[in-house]
């Protein structure tokens, strides 16, 4: 435990003896045994196949975009790497990457916590990247094939049975396998790099965002229109509905974000 090892090193250097051999003193029993756990599902997340590192990824931060783990909720690598069975350095090394995506805060010798949900993060994220997909959509037509309009229509066909079941989070899956069929499409890696990126941060506000029927029900008619310019190739068509679909998006992740805010502020 994090504590245990900052007070073995306190408890050497003072008394002189090993933390194996010490006497544990009774106001720090009562410390460590009132320490709240993290509230992570039971039962155990023993790793297979995957590196380790991006399974601790991939798995914490599914619990941080689905409110798992809320903003301000303190991570203990030490937890999780008794969840996982593994080490602590694919944790710290999953947590860094949590880190540079703003999903988690690093305050070294305090605490890592779950980053806050941050308004203005919403407009620096989702205005560059309207204009990167609306890119992407413009250098997309005339290269789609056949077999790429049969994926977007089955995102399409599978967002819409994910939306009647109500499951926000493979709505959310089958919004990006729309969206990365197109930007591949385009043929531009500095795209297909720069909005990936950005789609890696907006991950946890557009979960909030596809809770709503009604936005769901919004971005699904903004697709058809999108995959109706791209087979028309007419590009200024498709690239200002692409520009238009993630500014409204933006506008509805804002609304969405400072309600919910709002809410856990009471």
């Amino acid at each position: 435990h994090d504590f245990c090892d900052i007070f073995c090193g306190s408890f050497t250097k003072d008394f002189g003896c090993k933390w194996r051999g010490a006497v544990l003193p009774y106001q720090l029993i009562l410390i460590l045994e009132r320490r709240r756990a993290m509230p992570v599902p039971q039962g155990s997340g023993v790793i297979h196949r995957k590196s380790a590192r991006q399974a601790v990824y991939e798995t914490v931060c599914d619990w941080i975009i689905t409110g798992v783990l809320e903003p301000g909720e303190k991570i203990l690598d030490s937890e999780l790497g008794e969840y996982f069975s593994v080490s602590r350095t694919p944790v710290r090394e999953a947590l860094q990457l949590l880190q540079s995506q703003k999903l988690v805060l690093v305050m070294p010798g305090r605490a890592t916590v779950v980053a806050p949900l941050d308004t203005q993060d919403i407009e620096k994220c989702y205005r560059p990247l309207a204009d990167l997909e609306a890119l992407a959509a413009e250098l997309a037509c005339g290269k789609l094939t056949e077999n790429d309009f049969f994926e977007l229509e089955c995102a399409l066909r599978d967002a819409k049975a994910a939306s009647l079941r109500d499951d926000a989070a493979a709505v959310m899956a089958c919004d990006e396998r729309f969206h990365e069929r197109i930007v591949q499409a385009a043929g531009n890696e500095y795209v297909t790099e720069f909005s990936g990126t950005l789609m890696l941060h907006i991950r946890r506000i557009k979960y909030h965002y596809f809770h709503l029927p009604a936005m769901r029900e919004a971005s699904a008619a903004q697709h058809t229109g999108i995959v109706e310019a791209l087979r028309a190739e007419n590009a200024p068509l498709a690239r200002d509905r692409m520009r238009e679909h993630w500014l409204r998006a933006m506008r509805g992740c804002l609304n969405e974000t400072v309600a919910y805010l709002k809410k856990h502020e009471e």
